[in-house]
Order: C-alpha cells, then structure tokens, then sequence
C-alpha cells in the first residue's frame, strides 16, 4: 500500500504542444534480422537477401514509425502464384518461422499503414539451403543391328538429389572413384536439360567386372554447413524391374458405411520392389490401414472415393502401376431455379404464363439417379399442364423438369423433388420450391450509425428505404431495446425520423427502426451516446527514462484524443495502473486546463516502477457528463536498445546485460560484477573497487584472469546489431556516431584490451577499432572514437589475459550517440574525481525535470 501511495504521488503529467500543431505522421519501416542465418547480403541495390538452412528458425522484425500507430502486415510471394505462402498474411511486428521449409522461401513484404500517406513496405527475400538424400535408379537399353538379334546390353546409372544450391555429383565403384576418362566402359555426364540437377553414369557393353556396388556422392560445398549424403546400389546379372497384379475388381462401388479391401502381390522384381498404395486425388485417407500391400478403408464415405494406385518400385527401370477406381454412391449439391427469375424485377411470375422449375443434383453414380415430384407433399404425375422431363445427361446432368403450362391461381403452392439412388443404401434429397407472387423485402440505410452528443441537446436519427416491394404495405416502428417508441405507416415519402429533444443516461442505448413489409423487415440501428470518445495512445516516442537507476525506471505516456469536443471539453483524464497479473487498479485523475486539439499530443509521468515489471495503464477521459470510453496498453520495460541507433547507453545494470553477448569462439566469457557481490577471495592489486560512477553496488564487465586462464587466452564481448538508416546513394557520406565507453586496466599482469567494429553481412571480417594494453593505473579511464558505419554493425570488447593472475580488466557505461564526439570530449586521462562529479550530474537531471513539469502545461 505504501509503495502504491508513493508511486502515485510521484506522477507528474506534461502537457505538450500549446501551438496546436498535430503530431499526426504517415509510417515508415525498417525489417530487421536474427535467428540462425548462413549468409546474409545487406543493402544490395537489387534487393536483400537472407541465406539460412532448412530447419533453423528465421525471425524478421519489422520496425515501424508513425501516428496513430501503424497497423503491421507481413506477406509472402514466391516465384509463382502455385507457390504463395498458406498463411499469407501475419499482423505482428515479428515474423517468427521455427523449422523452417524449403516451399517458405520466396520474398516478404512488411507492410505499415496508419491511413496518413501511403503505407510503407519494405521487403527482403528469403533463400533456404537444403540437400535431400540422392536417389539412384538403374535404366537399360536395348537395340538391334544386321538383321541378327542380339541384345547390347547398356546400362544407365541415374542419381538425382533435390537440393538449394545446385548438388555437385561423384561415383565410386566398390572402393575405386569413378572418372570420366578413368575406364573406357565407363561414361559420366550431365544431360544438358538438368542444370546440375542429375548425374549419370554410363556402363556400356556389360562386363562382369560392371557387377558390383555403386556410389554416388551428393554435396553442396557444405554451404551452411549442410553435409554430403550418399547412397548406394548392388547391381548383378539378376537385376530385374518390378511386376505387379492387382487381386480386385475395376471399378468397385460401394455404398458409405462399407468396409473396402485392395490387394496387391508383387510378380518380379530384382531387388525385392517395395509396394506403396498412392490417390490421384491426394493423400490416402487418414483412417486408412496398410499392411504390406494390402490396402483397407474402414467405414468409407464421398470423400475417400476416387483412383487408388498400387505401385512397386526397386529403382530399376520404371516403377510398375495398378490402379482401380472406388466410387461411393452419393447424393449432394442439390440446387433449383425458376423461369421467369422472380428473383430478377422485370421478370415476374404471373397468372397465364408459364414456368419452369428446373432441379440439379450431383448423383454418384449418375447412371443410378431417379427423380419424384410433389406438390404440397401429394405425388405428381406428368400430365398436358404439369410436364415432367429429364434433361439429357450431356447437357445438364443431373436435372430433372417441371413444366406449368398456363398457370393459374390454384398452381401457387409448394413443388418437392426427390432424388434418390437405385441401389438404396443412401438417403434422398428433397428440394421445395414456392411458387406465388413476387415479394422483396425492405433494403435500408444506415444499417449502423454511431451518434456522440452532450447530454441536453437534441438528436434526430433518419432511416431511409432503397427497395421494397410490395411498397404500397411499408409500416416502420421505433424501439430503444425491447422497449416501443412510436409506430407508423408509409404514404409518399421514402424515409421516417425520429428526434431526442434533450439527451439524458436515460436515453443512451441502441434506437432500433424496423421497416416490415409481408416479405420482411429491414432495420436501421443507431447507437446513441454521451460519452467522449476513447483516447489513442502514442507508441513512437522512446518512452523509459532516467535509466541509470538500478531498481526502478520511469515512462513517458503519451497518447491523443479522438474527437475531443465531438461531446463536450473534456475536464481530466481518470489514470488507472495496475501491475501485470494483478486485480487491484490504482487510479488518479489529471487535470486538463483549456481545450484539447485534434491531433495534440499529451504526456503524463510515470515514476517509481519496478524494474523489469510489467504495467498495465488504462486511461479515460471526463466531461461534465461523466466518463467517456476508456482505452488500456501495457507498458514494458526494456534495455536502451534503439533499433533506429539515435541514442545508445548502457550501465550492464540489467539482467540481459543489455542484449550483449558472448561470442562461441574465444576462450572464456567476460562476467558481469559489483563490488558488494564479488567473491571475498576476489584476486587483490587488481581489478576496480567501485563501479564507474563510484557505487559498490553498481554493476560492471570484467574478465576474471586467475587460473585456470592462461596467457593470451581472450574473452570477447558482442553487442547487439545496431540498424542503421540506409545510405543515401546520392549523398557524400554516412551518418556519423561517437562511441564511447570507460575501462580499467589495474595491475602489474594487465594484458590487452581491444575493440572491433563488425560490419553487417562480413562476419569474418573484424575492423580493430581501439586497443590499449598495460598497467594504467587503480582508476577508471574513457576512450571516445568516431565511427561511420555504412550499415548495420556490431561492437566488439576483446580482453586478452596477460602473464599472470594480477590482469583484471573492466570495462562500464558504454554509449553511441548520433554525431561526432565533441572535439572537447577528448579522452581524459584521470577520472578519479571525475566519477563522482558525473554522478552528482546525473542525480539532479530528475529535479530538472520535475521543475520543467511544473512550469509547463501543454
């Protein structure tokens, strides 16, 4: 409770914008990586691309600006539009695939709108990498010559491997590597249609030394580390291709319900084939049950109808195929339609005329179709008035006709047809089709219509007719729920209204107008109201503050006011939090002096929240009429990561260190460390005693170098990626940042401290940055370095360990900032008193800020 108190009194609100002007700005976006990548080629001219192995994960952010909030659509296109992505559209800003598949690559598109401007779509194109297991399958040819019979008997060696990049081929025969030239019974090559995609080795003329175990090697270069898969074939004088005979009959019909048995035997075959059962219309059905090669559909219905193929396959020659066709009596799809349309209003039924009723069902099998007429459920007979034809089957299949030659009033009724199957086993399907004269009922506008007034003044809600018919019976009714407010019929006019002389609570709600006439309703419904509208909250401004505290931090809440005298001038707004998870809400209400500008920004305060909790923020806003709607987001805590690089700082205060990592390849890992929490049996002469601001209980990186480390073994210290806006390539240079950091180096064994900077897309590549090695004494020192990244780029801190246990190094508070270092920021030398001066500063910056609060509204 006390912490709850304390933390409302804290809030102060900050009113910005006084000149009235919007903050109201179209979007822009930025599509930023991470995941497991093989490659990734940053900024091409043509386009971006992004290599990762099958089955990794692949995650792209999309990074979006704007006001109101930009609403985020991830697409995908392939080469084609066989290929596009099932989920095609995905509305979160991060675009996670986990096991990702070779049919998921293809171009994505992040596409941001707000509804100022024209949305903003930026795009990069995934490319996944895989390597299927090769398949090798045996062919033989077979040719004559002078008249006399005798068989040349060439044998083809086929290997085929699927594969992104294209699969490079090798052969081995037994033990011995194959080569084109090596024997001369022996040819290898690549049909030219294949592009690399096929390898084919050649035996001409068998000899007995051609019997034997073939290899055939597929690699892509281990591109993305994906490794060479081989496979391998026997091939004897017994080597045959399969035969198969299929034990049931062709077709077989069946009723639903039924339980169906296909069996294949094989016939011949050298290697034994294998037998796999296989629908032209896709996969077998799920219940399906296989034993061998015997196939059983238990229960089958429509759907498991269709072409069943067994096929046997050994890789030799071509696989051998049966095939029956099961089909499953059903009846579905049944439909009607009338001549004259009545549907259509120049075309209307009518006394002496004829009609038609025409009546379509889709029968399997369509041989065994019958068809039954009723009229108001009595049977009906072809007659000289009622004639009863079939349509021929090649011309509209399935459909039967009932001819009304001269209709008269006594034909108005109900008309049944019944289809049904010869061999039973399924149920019928009845069609009723009313015949009378025409009606439609009444269309209208507005369906829906929102009305915000202040309490006191009149409101006048209109509903209007387009069509109806018949017209000259139109009544129209007023409700306010179930409750009836007036009732009335149309003479000429085409609309009715009804007025709210003086809007009260009692009043709000949803005023239904129903419009009847015999062939129904049609309703206009209007929601009445006076409330304000609900508030939108601003999301693009950098919002944590004051981050140097190590326990709790504060946030900017900004937001603007839909419509904000649509009702009335709104008063205050009603601020409820409440930490995530939690039931209770506590609230307090912020004055607002004068009246609020569409499209002003408004900024409230929050102090005193608990690093890293979660809050939810619920904000409504007052009138003299009491509250309006209200709106709710959840503010988060997050390291000063600013993927838009406008301002970088870091103390490792946080438990991420920041979105810092440790890189795989050094030695050992830098530790995070304070003074109050390090271990009494800390190695002394070395290492800082305080943090860089002086506080025991800050928080720094070191690299601990007592044994088991050894000389010149590193540590290395990666920081996140920092995304960089693009190069302009018509400008003179890239965009500049001072990069600045503080270290200790104390100690008689001080080895190396080293920093890089890595450019986006040359992983191996490593620009040194800065280095200083030796003793420099038990103080904190800075370094600043301007740096001019072309594109996105990470830090990197190298500690190297020195000749023995007294070589701690440490580094703290480090930060990149747009634009050059100041030529007055040159590094100092000692910052003994210098660390204390700099945190007296950095206390008084929320006092600052506080009296700015105070001596501004808006």
């Amino acid at each position: 409770m006390d912490v709850a108190i304390r933390l409302l009194g804290l809030l102060t609100v900050l009113l910005e914008g006084s000149s009235g002007q919007g903050v109201y700005a179209p979007p822009t976006v930025r599509i930023v990586h991470s995941g497991l990548a093989c490659n990734i080629e940053e900024e091409r001219y043509s386009e971006r691309v992004y290599t990762i192995r099958e089955g990794e994960t692949l995650e792209l952010t999309c990074l979006v600006t704007g006001h109101p909030r930009p609403q985020i659509r991830w697409t995908k296109t392939a080469g084609s539009a066989s290929d596009r992505f099932q989920d095609s559209s995905v509305f979160n800003e991060t675009l996670r695939i986990s096991n990702i598949q070779r049919h998921q690559g293809g171009r994505y598109y992040c596409k941001a709108e707000n509804g100022l401007g024209s949305p903003a779509i930026k795009s990069i194109r995934v490319d996944v990498y895989y390597l299927d297991d090769p398949v090798v399958t045996v062919h033989q040819s077979i040719g004559e010559a002078k008249e006399q019979f005798y068989y040349e008997r060439t044998v083809f060696l086929r290997c085929v491997a699927n594969s992104n990049p294209p699969v490079r081929y090798s052969w081995r025969r037994g033990q011995e590597v194959l080569l084109q030239g090596s024997d001369k019974g022996v040819e290898i090559y690549e049909p030219f249609f294949t592009q690399g995609e096929t390898k084919i080795l050649k035996l001409k003329n068998l000899r007995p030394q051609d019997y034997a175990n073939y290899s055939c090697i597929a690699s892509v270069r281990n591109v993305c580390s994906i490794p060479d898969k081989m496979v391998s074939f026997r091939l004897s004088n017994k080597t045959a291709s399969p035969s198969i005979k299929l034990l049931v009959d062709d077709p077989i019909v069946v009723n639903p319900g039924e339980a169906i048995t296909l069996v294949c035997v094989t016939t011949g075959g050298e290697p034994a084939p294998s037998l796999t059962w296989v629908r032209s219309a896709g996969v077998l059905p799920e219940k399906t049950v296989l034993n061998g090669g015997t196939l059983t559909i238990p229960a089958i219905t429509s759907e498991d109808a269709g072409t069943y193929s067994c096929i046997a396959n050994n890789n030799v020659g071509n696989p051998a195929k049966k095939s029956t066709n099961i089909i499953v009596r059903a009846l579905k799809k049944g439909r009607f339609w009338i001549t004259p349309d009545p549907y259509h209003k120049d075309d209307n039924i009518q006394i002496g005329r004829e009609v038609k009723i025409s009546c379509q069902v889709e029968a399997i099998p369509s041989e065994e179709l019958m068809f039954s007429w009723f009229k108001n459920g009595r049977p009906l007979r072809s007659s000289e008035r009622m004639v009863i034809t079939q349509t021929d089957p090649d011309v509209s299949p399935g459909t039967t006709n009932l001819d009304i030659i001269d209709l008269k009033f006594t034909d108005f009724g109900t008309y049944t047809c019944v289809a049904s199957l010869k061999g039973g086993g399924i149920s019928d399907i009845s069609i009723d089709v009313n015949i009378s004269s025409s009606t439609d009922p009444p269309a209208v506008e507005p369906t829906f219509l929102e009305i915000r007034q202040g309490q006191g003044r009149s409101i006048t809600m209109s509903c209007r007719v387009l069509r109806a018919y018949p017209t000259r019976v139109l009544t129209y009714e007023w409700r306010l729920g179930t409750k009836l407010l007036r009732t009335g019929q149309f003479d000429m006019q085409d609309s009715t209204e009804y007025t709210i002389s003086s809007l009260s609570r009692d009043s709000y709600g949803i005023y239904n107008c129903n419009i009847i006439n015999e062939a129904g309703a049609g309703r206009c419904s209007f929601l009445v109201t006076g409330k304000a509208y609900a508030p939108e909250f601003y999301y693009d401004t950098y919002n944590p503050l004051w981050q140097n505290r190590p326990r709790v931090y504060s946030y900017s809440l900004q937001w603007t006011q839909m419509n904000p005298d649509a009702v009335d001038r709104i008063l205050a707004y009603r601020l409820g939090i409440r930490q995530a998870g939690q039931q209770r809400w506590w609230e307090q209400e912020i004055t607002v002096n004068g009246n609020i500008q569409k499209g002003e920004l408004i900024t409230y305060n929050l102090t005193e929240l608990i690093k890293p909790e979660a809050y939810e923020v619920r904000l409504t806003p007052i009138t003299r009429f009491g509250e309006g709607d209200s709106t709710i987001r959840v503010i988060k805590y997050s390291a000063p990561v600013n993927p838009h690089l406008r301002e970088f700082h870091c103390g490792f205060e946080d438990g991420n260190i920041c979105l810092f990592t440790q890189d795989d390849t050094d030695n050992f890992d830098w530790t995070k460390q304070s003074t109050a929490t390090r271990d009494t049996k800390y190695t002394p002469n070395t290492g800082p005693n305080a943090d860089r601001t002086g506080s025991k209980e800050g928080f720094y990186m070191y690299i601990e170098t007592s044994r088991p480390r050894l000389e010149g073994e590193k540590a290395r210290l990666v920081s996140p990626v920092f995304s960089v806006a693009p190069k302009n390539p018509y400008g003179a240079t890239n965009t500049a940042y001072c990069f600045s950091f503080y270290y200790h180096m104390y100690g008689q064994h001080i080895g190396s401290l080293n920093v890089y900077l890595r450019l986006k897309g040359q992983t191996a590549i490593e620009n040194p940055l800065w280095s200083s090695s030796g003793n420099k004494g038990q103080h904190w020192n800075q370094a600043r370095v301007n740096i001019n990244p072309p594109t996105s780029f990470q830090l990197i801190f190298e500690g190297i360990r020195g000749p023995g246990i007294e070589g701690d190094i440490a580094i703290d508070d480090v930060s990149i900032v747009e634009g050059e270092c100041m030529k007055s920021d040159q590094p100092a030398n000692n910052l003994r008193s210098g660390a204390v001066g700099t945190l007296e500063h950095i206390r008084l910056i929320p006092v600052i800020i506080l009296m700015s609060v105070l001596s501004h509204q808006r």
